[in-house]
């Protein structure tokens, strides 16, 4: 209820301030002198009630200092005697900054105004810094040289070491120790499951030749696997923390394999200038308390893994598994305590570097802290979100509803505090973003959007749209290269799907590093799991003998045949015979077979040593030395 005013009151509300601006930027304080002080006084106690009663008539005030005609109207119908009215006074808006900012139908706090920043970084600064490799191999380097940088020996050895133990401690019958070599080969059948997949593990094994897949089959019994399989581990279930303990922790079971991998990861690769942060999900629809549900993702149920990635390649530089909520609170929040940690990193370099992430981790603190931290940020905003413009809170949750801005398509507006500017566009929806890296105003440019009719329309946005649909999709590139062909079998052991994620992650990441630096033919994902896989298993079978020599399909050589895929009788795959060549020792076949290198239709050359890796019938000299030099 506006109150009773006296002469004072009037005539504080009527001297009204000149625009004060010097320094050619637009400002706000005009507006708010008005509209405040109007405030202020209808707000406070009504002392003068009892002195205007006896008055003929009382003074209404009428405010209007956001009205779409660009005046501020202050109707006053008052007798400031009881002799003389005062006749309604109109106050025009005193500069072309007032006029503006009460076009926009909108009232402004003190913190956010309009003010263009003094110096930002060009766009393409943030692009200059890709991502390399640290460490050094040869541009003709295999595949599987590339993966063991990132799966390395000392994985290798707590596996072994750990699947031992539990299978001791166990008492798993008829338990043979594993060793090294067979565990490699025990990741080379999973990776190969990854792309020739089959309902159940069995038909791997089968007689049908429908079903079944020599790579596999010839390396190991189907019996040996599962054993492998059934007493896998990566710690020790002896010295796991009680739940009481203060060092509980609920991934014991993996911890050691995801810290191992998380320094691979980072020190692999030297961080580039442009980084996204956002969830990835592992599939998982088994019991666990580690389950989150994701109604809008691909994979609705599974474990949630917060991901730092390259923006153009998706490399996983850094990584967190979500364990749900823990007793000690923030002030800060989830999604920023995440950023903060992921993103420590590039607060170390010495170049200027950008993050960008979505609304669930966006807030204005955040957005502050980064860059005090010399990190520029971008990312969208929930309109719920604390310190925000009030462009914004006055248009939020009425009725159960948000109030919409009423923007033409392409219209945006904008507002600055600090270093963070808040940009609100509108496309089909409203889109509403913090930035510390892009200012709204320095450049607009054009989007495509299709029409209902099917033509295509350019609708104008602000760059800094533009710049974070580009630089976001970091994560997303992971998960699709990743995804592809991923590594990964149903477990009711809920840890197993995570050893399945930290598999795939290395074959992602080395994948990725080995198209950056390869001098040779150019292998695609698949060619390179494939690469990886053979690898791996290199000549390692666990059977006594084999039943046949295998039959491959090897790729022929770009010149003679491009991209033409050819069954080869009794070929060696480059990544087994070339590699470890010193493991490759002569051994004895119980009858003359013809050799593999110099033997032809016309003249049939036969030998009774065979390669122990290869498993290929040679003369012993010089075929055998021969067979195995590029």
């Amino acid at each position: 209820m506006p109150r009773y005013l006296n002469e004072n009151d009037i005539e504080q509300m009527l001297d009204i301030p000149d625009d004060g601006s010097e320094d050619g930027f637009e400002s706000d304080e005009a507006e708010e002198f008005n509209v405040n002080t109007i405030q202020r006084l209808l707000e406070a106690p009504d002392d003068s009630s009892d002195l205007l009663q006896n008055s003929p008539t009382h003074l209404n005030t009428t405010p209007n200092s956001c009205s779409e005609s660009g005046t501020s109207t202050i109707a006053l119908c008052s007798q400031l005697d009881n002799s003389q009215p005062v006749k309604p006074l109109i106050v025009q808006s005193s500069s072309p900054l007032e006029q503006e900012l009460t076009d926009e139908s909108e009232c402004e706090d003190e913190s956010w105004g309009k003010v263009f920043w003094t110096s930002r970084p060009d766009p393409d600064e943030f692009d200059k810094v890709t991502i390399k490799p640290r460490y050094l191999l040869n541009r003709r380097a295999r595949p599987v040289a590339h993966f063991k940088k990132f799966f390395s020996d000392e994985a290798f050895d707590l596996i072994v070491t750990q699947t031992n133990l539990y299978a001791e401690q166990q008492n798993i019958k008829n338990w043979q120790p594993v060793d090294t070599q067979e565990i490699s080969a025990f990741l080379g059948i999973l990776i190969i499951m990854g792309y020739h997949i089959l309902p159940h593990i069995d038909l791997y094994w089968s007689s049908d030749p429908g079903f079944r897949v020599n790579e596999i089959a010839e390396v190991m019994p189907v019996k040996r696997f599962k054993k492998i399989l059934e007493a896998l581990h990566l710690n020790d279930n002896n010295q796991q923390p009680s739940r009481e303990d203060v060092n509980f922790d609920k991934l014991y079971k993996i911890r050691p394999l995801i810290s191992l991998l998380s320094q691979s990861f980072e020190n692999n690769a030297f961080n580039s200038s442009s980084q996204s942060i956002d969830e990835s999900m592992i599939l998982f629809k088994g019991r666990s308390s580690l389950k989150q549900y994701m109604p809008l993702k691909p994979i609705k149920r599974g474990y949630k893994v917060w991901c730092c990635c390259d923006s153009s390649t998706g490399y996983l530089y850094n990584y967190e598994i979500y364990t749900g909520k823990t007793g000690q609170g923030t002030e800060e929040g989830l999604g920023a305590n995440v950023v903060k940690k992921l993103s420590s990193k590039l607060a170390q370099e010495n170049f200027k570097s950008h993050v960008t992430f979505d609304n669930f981790f966006c807030d204005f603190s955040l957005m502050q802290y980064l860059y005090e931290k010399n990190i520029y940020a971008t990312g969208t905003v929930r309109r719920n979100r604390a310190i925000l413009p009030n462009i914004i809170k006055n248009n939020t949750k009425r009725n159960g509803r948000n109030k919409s801005l009423k923007l033409k398509k392409g219209e945006f507006k904008w507002r600055t505090k600090q270093d963070v500017a808040f940009i609100v566009w509108q496309d089909t929806k409203e889109v509403l973003l913090l930035t510390t890296a892009f200012h709204p105003k320095v450049e607009v440019t054009t989007v495509q959007r299709t029409q209902k009719n099917g033509t295509r329309e350019a609708v104008s946005c602000p760059m800094v749209v533009k710049e974070y649909t580009k630089r976001m999709g970091g994560v997303d590139r992971f998960d699709q290269v990743k995804g592809t062909y991923a590594v990964g079998r149903r477990s009711k052991r809920w840890w197993l799907r995570i050893f399945y994620f930290l598999v795939d992650a290395s074959l992602t990441n080395s994948f990725i590093l080995y198209s950056l630096t390869s001098r040779v033919e150019k292998l695609t994902n698949l060619e390179f799991r494939v690469a990886v896989a053979r690898g791996l298993i290199g000549g390692y079978s666990s059977r006594k003998r084999r039943s046949s020599l295998p039959t491959y399909i090897c790729k022929k050589s770009r010149i003679a045949c491009p991209e033409v895929y050819q069954k080869t009788i009794n070929a060696v795959p480059e990544e087994l015979r070339f590699v470890n060549v010193g493991d490759h020792m002569p051994a004895e076949l119980e009858t003359y077979r013809r050799c593999k290198l110099c033997s032809t239709k016309v003249k049939d050359k036969r030998s009774k040593i065979k390669c122990s890796k290869c498993n290929v019938p040679l003369c012993i000299t010089p075929c055998f030395a021969q067979f195995h030099r590029k």
